[in-house]
């Protein structure tokens, strides 16, 4: 069978085959009562007709579902698409399989299964991958998805400059750009400039509308309207649309929480786009066409409608969700945001309807303090380059008692790691420099030559200054405000005078990649899947704000500087990890890889989460009592959402 072969070479676990045992037959074929009533009018085909030739099979988590009901979502702003795509629009070519923490699976890193493509065939060296779509796959709108819409995607999307300028990462190999071929009406191939060990699990990711890594995402027969080398007047459709240039119209055309119009292949399809209607909802639709059934061959989803309100106020989203307006909701209440709110949930849940759902939250760390080894003052950048320095402050805090203070109990105290479910753990690297003791701390600074101080007792620099600095955070998290003040008391007591700054998350940002700022916060994902992730492990890119400008010339990007020898090295890892098709192999280079990220000691961690929280309606089913969440496997998409039900009873 192609599929166990190329995944087996690809190094995907076989255990990703989960969805694609059985198949219905077309006598077997059921739908919802809503299209049942539209094939009886007359407005639809019969199922048979909507289904492709060889439907995926989705089998139940719990038990074949019942068919109605509204899934009620909430999103925090209309530029949120983050909670759309990993609800109803988690449709990759291959896809995560869901995450069971039973006891045959302790690791954490997730399988990839074949989902819009139905199988794949792998080259050798893994350099060349042909994709096989599925016979009678159809658009929302009963249009043919083909190899043509791929081809679409490449030709004039991907390769257009004016609409991408810059290609995805896992699209480049060797400097060259990869290059898709139709084999024929089913079937394409991608080429790249060398091996690509990486690609299914990149493929797998939550798709970003912002970047043209969707193959599977633009319906030719819709979209070739609004570009110029199909319609050449799409400039005037565009400037009569309101639009400043057809780049412009054709991105908002394309958007498909914002244009209804737009067919897709997800389960539920938008009929309220985003800034529609009253301005303060999403809604979608089941999609008649959509190419899943479960094992009965009831054709999914077994949910009719989805709304998904848009709440830009915190505090409004903690009332209603704690009030049972939302049947399923942990990013936005969870402990990672306002980890005083439980209580609340708890007392509220007879009430509201709802239960507790645990959330295995995939962090590295909450709380990561990063200094600007990079820094422009050459004062200061010598201090924070220096590894000694760094493991002292570390050791000047207490983490049991922030974490008890601020996080009410809910982590570890552990450095920058990977995850213990994780096969990558190293317990060294996550607890060392963790203990608290201020006098071994002021003897680490004492030994770097620091024993000056001035009337405050602040420890002088090299040049005579306080040693005094700046860290930078985001208002988005109170904890990581409440936390900085308690370190600040702690490191008073050794010496150094710690300011606090904060601001919102894009003037953060706007110094970091400056390489203005002295230190900074935010949290560290990679706590399983830091091979997509790795900044926090090295500079990988400005966001790695313990190095700005390292990172910077990893990427080509503006103002770089080329790092030393350590980091150097683990970029040479990184590349040989991103060609490298055998998992085991990858594993081996990953863990050496982080063997230098523990020996360096670029950040300082706080806490890892031991888990998260959410509220779920009771009565809807097919829905893990685990779910894992992270920033490159989505959740809750890779549960399957389409086979999530409510319990009439």
């Amino acid at each position: 069978m192609r599929l166990l072969h190329a995944l087996s070479r690809a190094g995907v676990g076989l255990a990703a085959l989960t969805l694609s045992v059985g198949l219905a037959t077309a006598q077997d074929y059921n739908e919802a009562p809503m299209l049942a009533e539209r094939v009886e009018a007359g407005e639809l085909p019969p199922v048979e007709e909507r289904l492709p030739a060889n439907p995926m099979v989705v089998e139940p988590l719990e038990s074949v579902g019942q068919y109605g009901g509204t899934w009620r979502l909430v999103m925090n702003s209309p530029s949120d698409i983050s909670t759309p795509v990993r609800t109803i629009g988690y449709e990759n070519f291959v896809r995560s399989v869901t995450w069971q923490p039973d006891l045959e699976q302790t690791d954490i890193v997730p399988d990839v299964i074949m989902n819009v493509a139905e199988d794949v065939e792998i080259n050798e060296d893994g350099s060349e991958y042909t994709f096989h779509l599925r016979e009678g796959h159809k658009w929302s709108d009963g249009e043919p998805y083909t190899a043509d819409d791929v081809m679409f995607w490449y030709e004039n999307v991907y390769s257009n400059t004016e609409l991408f300028p810059a290609k995805p990462t896992w699209s480049v190999r060797n400097d060259t750009p990869l290059v898709v071929e139709k084999i024929d009406d089913t079937t394409v191939k991608f080429v790249f400039g060398g091996p690509n060990g990486l690609l299914l699990q990149y493929m797998a990711t939550p798709a970003n509308d912002a970047e043209p890594n969707q193959p599977f995402a633009y319906p030719r027969h819709y979209l070739e309207q609004f570009h110029p080398d199909f319609n050449a007047d799409a400039a005037a459709t565009a400037q009569a649309a309101g639009a400043q240039s057809w780049v412009q119209h054709f991105h908002s055309m394309a958007d498909a929480w914002r244009n209804p119009d737009l067919p897709r292949l997800n389960p539920w399809i938008v009929t309220q786009g985003i800034g529609q209607g009253s301005g303060n909802q999403l809604i979608a639709e089941r999609n008649p066409y959509y190419f899943k059934v479960d094992t009965e061959g009831n054709q999914l989803p077994y949910i009719d409608r989805v709304t998904i309100d848009i709440i830009s106020d915190a505090q409004v989203t903690l009332l209603k969700a704690a009030n049972g307006d939302f049947d399923m909701v942990d990013s936005y209440i969870g402990f990672v945001t306002t980890p005083e709110n439980r209580g609340t949930f708890f007392d509220n849940q007879e009430t509201g309807g709802y239960e507790f759902y645990e959330v295995l939250p995939n962090r590295a760390n909450l709380m990561i303090i990063s200094l600007n080894m990079t820094h422009k003052d050459p004062v200061l950048r010598d201090l924070f380059g220096n590894k000694s320095f760094r493991q002292a402050l570390s050791t000047a805090i207490d983490r049991e008692e922030v974490i008890e203070l601020v996080w009410l109990g809910q982590g570890r105290p552990y450095q920058t790691v990977e995850r213990p479910e994780s096969p990558l753990f190293d317990e060294e690297m996550a607890t060392q420099f963790t203990e608290f003791d201020i006098a071994k701390a002021n003897e680490m600074l004492d030994s770097l030559g620091l024993t000056e101080k001035n009337g405050d007792g602040i420890r002088l620099m090299s040049d005579g200054r306080p040693l005094q600095f700046t860290i930078d955070i985001s208002v988005i998290r109170q904890p990581w405000i409440d936390s900085a003040e308690l370190i600040k008391g702690y490191w008073r007591q050794i010496g150094v005078d710690l300011l606090i700054n904060t601001s919102d998350t894009t003037a953060l940002n706007q110094r970091v990649e400056a390489n203005d700022h002295d230190a900074a916060v935010w949290s560290a994902s990679g706590g399983a899947d830091s091979l997509f992730d790795p900044k926090y492990y090295f500079p990988s890119s400005w966001a790695a704000f313990y190095a700005t400008t390292w990172g910077q010339w990893f990427t080509n990007d503006t103002n770089p500087e080329e790092p030393p020898e350590a980091p150097k090295r683990q970029m040479e890892l990184y590349q040989q990890i991103f060609a490298e098709i055998d998992a085991d192999r990858r594993q081996e280079l990953m863990k050496e890889l982080l063997a230098i990220s523990k020996e360096e000691f670029y950040t300082i961690g706080v806490m890892q989460p031991t888990a998260d929280y959410g509220i779920i309606n009771i009565a809807l089913r097919n829905v893990p009592g685990v779910l894992l969440a992270s920033t490159e496997y989505t959740h809750p998409g890779a549960a399957n959402p389409e086979q999530f039900y409510y319990a009439s009873e």
